[in-house]
């Protein structure tokens, strides 16, 4: 008997656990020196067809703004200000500050977001290397038209990197497949990878995922 109740403590604790992990309520604060008195727009894209969307709009004052939410889901956010280009991008997982200037505003840093800092980390060791070298060959291409030789160089030095972070790419998501990271890069890479290899790597995700509005979408392209 006193088994069946605390199986049955359990599994209710499990249920209410799951209902306060689909509804967050999480704040942003920021503080951009500079920035003055602007409307502030809080942004996000539209996981079902790709829109993106103005969920909600502030005033700073001195430079000093806010965002209370309850979300349903984590997901990517940015923060947009009017006048100046650019946006802070980050994915909203807790309580967040961020801080910047008005002359740098899209470098503005937001902290207390473990996945915007494992998402930072990857652009800066994986993405941005590889998009870099790869622009400088597109360019390299675009210099010399008509040449051959630089064009044929230019192609198989292409292929050699695209695989090589595909590789890299595969590698995080394998070796993370509790960190909702991970769907993302499957997101953005999947059709990088033969259908089969990007479906078994859905597979292997947590099942705590399965149910965000991305990976039904994924779900759907992965078919």
């Amino acid at each position: 008997m006193k088994k069946s109740i605390y199986s049955l403590v359990l599994l209710l604790s499990v249920g209410f656990f799951t209902s306060v992990q689909a509804q967050k309520n999480v704040r942003l604060q920021g503080n951009v020196n500079g920035l003055g008195t602007v409307m502030v727009y809080l942004k996000k894209t539209d996981n079902a067809n790709s829109k993106p969307l103005i969920v909600d709009s502030t005033r700073a004052v001195d430079g000093k703004f806010s965002f209370s939410r309850t979300i349903p889901e984590i997901d990517f956010y940015n923060v947009v200000a009017a006048g100046l280009p650019g946006q802070v991008q980050f994915i909203w997982d807790g309580d967040l500050t961020l801080e910047g200037t008005r002359d740098a505003f899209r470098e503005a840093e937001v902290k207390g977001s473990p996945l915007t800092d494992r998402w930072l980390k990857f652009q800066n060791e994986v993405d941005l290397p590889y998009r870099e070298v790869l622009m400088d060959l597109y360019n390299d291409r675009q210099r010399s038209t008509g040449d051959t030789a630089i064009a044929n160089r230019v192609a198989r030095e292409e292929k050699r990197l695209k695989a090589e972070q595909n590789q890299k790419v595969a590698e995080q998501i394998k070796a993370n497949p509790d960190s909702q990271l991970s769907l993302y890069l499957l997101n953005w890479y999947w059709n990088q990878f033969p259908k089969a290899e990007a479906r078994a790597m859905y597979d292997k995700l947590s099942s705590s995922f399965k149910s965000h509005t991305l990976a039904k979408r994924l779900q759907n392209q992965l078919k």
